[in-house]
């Protein structure tokens, strides 16, 4: 199988992504790409990648990169995603491929178009409890979806979680950063939402900040937060039953996430990578054994890069053309996202219920 040679865009994020790809046979990261010029040369050196850019239409020119990995701030996706599918680059982006979802339903016609192998970073389809959930979905353990709740609470306030997490118009906020994760899941196991009920809450509306260097005075600033801190949403799905997710930061408790799903027939709880069940028949809700294929590396111990290197693996394996390459969440499920998320925002804004485009 060739080797798939790749270049990454952004290095904050994008250095977990240098961990996933050292872990897939058939690929290799050739090339790095950050604004900071010291952060990428530091990184190329620990990590003996030679070519390092400033620029990525730089690296996007490079006709030793076969794909494009995009981990840059979501309002620079666009552009880079454009840029590369016109360089004939294969893609791999964060979510969202764009701000908006007509401008990601864009992205995903050219690639399309181009014949470009593309996929999104849902690196959380593969966490083995969710991962086993999916397949138990399929088999009908739950029979007819009655009701799923998600609810996350977090102790500090979303808008501290740097510069452009703070700014609506950069791509920040609670709903599309994390929210998108978790709505990609619950369309992947119960499939397409048909229409959305919902509210979007900034309650932490400024943030403390050091003064940049030069400034007149000493200490700390305000700073405006215009993303969203809390969010609810209530979805209804296409072939029956419902979800309510809610998300909260600045708790003063923070259990995390949890997952419950409520079928005719039986109920899935997923808490802390932990995957319980009970159905008809059984006395008491009991931990599921995830079967050892769907296992993910554990050294180190950081099951998102070993998700995304699972999700990098099928990608490549498409790319050489492999008879057994397994689905990944590509342009198209980024998609169907952002239309949800597009659908939310207007829902709070109406305060009433808001089709989703099919």
């Amino acid at each position: 199988m060739a080797k798939i040679r790749v270049g990454i865009v952004g290095t904050g994020w994008g250095q977990l992504q240098i961990e996933s790809f050292r872990r897939v046979r058939a690929a290799e990261v050739v090339a790095l790409c950050d604004v900071n010029s010291a952060r990428v040369d530091e990184l190329g050196k620990q990590y003996k990648i030679e070519k390092t850019f400033t620029d990525y239409q730089a690296l996007l020119a490079n006709n030793q990169v076969d794909l494009v990995s995009i981990v840059t701030p979501p309002d620079a996706h666009e552009a880079m995603v454009r840029g590369a599918i016109e360089a004939g680059k294969h893609v791999l982006c964060e979510k969202p491929l764009a701000l908006d979802a007509r401008a990601s339903r864009h992205a995903f016609d050219c690639a399309r178009a181009r014949g470009i192998v593309h996929a999104v970073d849902f690196e959380m389809r593969f966490l083995p409890a969710l991962a086993y959930g999916k397949e138990l979905i399929d088999e009908e353990y739950l029979g007819q979806l009655l009701r799923v709740d998600v609810t996350m609470a977090m102790e500090r306030p979303w808008g501290e979680h740097g510069n452009w997490a703070a700014d609506g118009a950069r791509g920040g906020g609670i709903l599309l950063e994390l929210g998108a994760n978790f709505i990609d899941i619950l369309r992947w196991w119960f499939g397409d939402v048909s229409a959305v009920l919902a509210s979007c809450r900034t309650h932490f509306p400024t943030r403390r900040v050091r003064k940049p260097v030069g400034a007149k005075g000493n200490g700390f600033e305000n700073q405006s937060v215009t993303g969203d801190d809390a969010f609810w949403a209530v979805l209804q799905f296409a072939r029956g039953g419902e979800a309510l997710l809610s998300f909260v930061s600045g708790a003063r408790h923070d259990p995390g996430w949890t997952i419950r799903a409520y079928g005719s027939r039986g109920s899935l709880v997923v808490n802390s990578g932990q995957l319980v069940g009970m159905r008809e028949g059984d006395r008491e809700m009991a931990i599921l054994p995830v079967p050892k294929r769907l296992e993910l590396g554990d050294n180190p111990r950081d099951p998102l890069m070993w998700g995304m290197a699972k999700l990098a693996e099928r990608m490549i394996d498409k790319i050489n053309g492999a008879r057994d390459a397994k689905p990944f969440p590509d342009f198209g499920d980024a998609v169907a996202v952002e239309n949800i998320i597009d659908a939310i925002r207007r829902a709070s804004g109406a305060r009433a219920w808001v089709s989703v485009p099919a």
